[in-house]
């Protein structure tokens, strides 16, 4: 594993917490040799991801749409890639990427995390999803999903795909660890 897609928000949120969980994941990502590839953003959540990385020399990919860039809102030490539309943005930073992490954020996160997590379920990549589950952010998203293997709605086949791949934590250190031993396990199976 040599790169992880960050999806995150480019807000500031209320709890601070989040901010320090996404600077501490960015710094352990680069502690270990790990690229960020993430949304480009110098703000909010992005930035302290980035900031993160920064701190321990780590190397930094934003990809972003092209139509919004040169807005103050990227570094010019970073590498960036535009891109012409959101689709286009997720699928870079999913073809960039050997695992996909998803920290705080509102509907742009989610439709990233939604999009690795079913192409995962379909087979169609080999490679760990992280949720960072600070402050219990995503307790309400992974009860529904209990609810709906519960209630017959996700297929059991594509369930258990997604379990081998899913890893959810409540810190950067416990995620980091598991998106390795997941990693490690999903590279033999293909």
């Amino acid at each position: 594993m040599k790169s992880i897609a960050v999806y995150c928000g480019s807000q500031v949120p209320k709890n601070e917490d989040f901010l320090r969980a996404a600077f501490e994941f960015g710094r352990l990502m680069a502690s270990k040799n790990l690229t960020l590839v993430f949304g480009g953003y110098n703000q909010g959540m992005m930035g302290k991801v980035a900031e993160g990385a920064e701190s321990a020399n780590g190397r930094i990919v934003g990809v972003t749409i092209a139509r919004f860039a040169g807005r103050g809102t990227t570094k010019d030490e970073w590498e960036l890639h535009l891109t012409d539309d959101l689709s286009e943005r997720r699928k870079k930073m999913i073809d960039m990427a050997d695992a996909y992490v998803a920290l705080p954020g509102a509907f742009g996160t989610l439709d990233e995390l939604s999009e690795v997590i079913v192409q995962g379920s379909l087979n169609m990549h080999y490679k760990p999803i992280g949720i960072l589950n600070c402050a219990n952010f995503y307790g309400p998203i992974l009860d529904w999903r209990r609810s709906a293997m519960e209630e017959g709605l996700e297929d059991q086949l594509r369930a258990s795909r997604l379990d081998k791949r899913l890893v959810v934590k409540d810190n950067a250190a416990d995620l980091l660890d598991g998106l390795f031993s997941s990693w490690s396990e999903l590279q033999s199976e293909q």
